[in-house]
């Protein structure tokens, strides 16, 4: 991992159907410990609507290349104990050394 780390994190997958068909998580975790940089960007935007300033909130993560992280998983980040869902994964470019895993979360948790 070439960013430094600012938590470690477990990672959870998989989902079961509720009484109704509902998808539900049921949280088997696939890696623990695992180094990542979580990062949070706020931007402020003017909503022409209401003709107020709202404040868009958006989370990105960097991983090792080797991590099983996928699409539509969870992501606990054990240190500041927050709940991220896996919305994008974009991989390392193809170079001989190997670059960090990016990925593009959301905020399931408050913390």
């Amino acid at each position: 991992m070439y960013v430094l780390a600012t938590c470690t994190a477990t990672v959870l997958r998989g989902t079961t159907a509720d009484d109704y068909g509902d998808p539900v998580e049921t949280g088997t975790e696939i890696a623990r410990e695992l180094p990542m940089a979580i990062k949070e960007r706020v931007r402020t935007v003017w909503d022409q609507t209401t003709q107020t300033p709202r404040t868009v909130r958006t989370y990105s993560a960097a991983a090792p290349s080797t991590a099983d992280i996928q699409v539509g998983d969870q992501v606990r980040d054990d240190t500041h104990q927050v709940l991220y869902a896996v919305e994008e994964r974009l991989d390392p470019t193809t170079m001989p050394v190997a670059g960090d895993l990016r990925l593009t979360l959301k905020r399931v948790t408050k913390g």
